[in-house]
């Protein structure tokens, strides 16, 4: 009679302690058996290109955009006061290629260009097909560069909000930002990473507080101009991308 007893206290306290194993098991997994992981790994740039199939955008949208000013070492005489073609197309294929840039590194990638330039007798100042091939020579991965005529704040916010960052030429002599000097540069080219209510935020690579920097809609509007042989005011309004 002992014996049943004992044998019965021994399974009712097996049988409790496998309970409560399992309700451990439940409560950390969610069940008995964890869901399988899925097998594509899934980023706010993948996430934010979904966006870009619906009528309503994001409200905000920033997009990781490494920066490098045009004077990586804060040196601005030749070529770097010039340099800012080259800046935005290292800045692009930083982004796209996952890369972080340095000081040094953006130096020698921007010295690397200009040298390539100056082989092809461009010059220091270049309309925008041309800053097409530097970026398509840059990238080397056989990108598609498009370039897009007038477009409006609701294209780029668009564009945006599909994960492409958008380089803009500019006249620099009407952006409103504190930190030019002389008036800004008169022909100009900057990064769009981003934007908010009311505002672009940008890549400027014409100032070393350039990441991040936010312009309004329209004042970086009204200041979209290419190259245009040197009547920077009077050139067209446009955008470049990647596709």
């Amino acid at each position: 009679m002992f014996n049943s007893k004992y044998k019965l206290f021994n399974l009712t306290c097996l049988i409790i302690g496998v309970c409560f194993v399992l309700g451990i098991l439940w409560l950390y997994n969610g069940g008995f058996v964890k869901p399988k992981k899925p097998n594509v790994a899934i980023n706010s740039i993948t996430t934010i290109k979904k966006l870009d199939e619906l009528d309503e955008l994001p409200k905000e949208v920033n997009l990781p955009v490494p920066f490098t000013s045009q004077a990586p070492e804060k040196n601005w005489e030749q070529p770097w006061q010039d340099a800012c073609e080259e800046a935005v197309a290292l800045m692009l294929d930083a982004y796209y290629k996952g890369y972080n840039l340095s000081p040094l590194f953006s130096k020698d990638e921007i010295l690397k260009m200009v040298e390539w330039e100056d082989k092809k007798g461009w010059g220091y100042s270049i309309e925008i097909e041309k800053l097409a091939e530097l970026v398509e020579h840059y990238s080397s991965s056989g990108v598609l560069v498009k370039i897009i005529e007038n477009p409006t704040i609701d294209q780029i916010k668009r564009i945006l909000a599909g994960g492409s960052p958008v380089l803009v030429v500019a006249d620099g002599k009407v952006l409103p930002n504190p930190h030019f000097t002389n008036g800004g540069p008169e022909y100009h080219a900057l990064i769009i990473r981003g934007y908010t209510f009311d505002s672009f935020i940008t890549n400027d690579p014409g100032t070393q507080f350039g990441e991040n920097f936010v312009y309004k809609y329209k004042d970086l509007m009204d200041a979209i101009h290419d190259w245009n042989g040197g009547d920077v005011k009077n050139g067209r309004s446009v955008v470049l991308i990647l596709e």
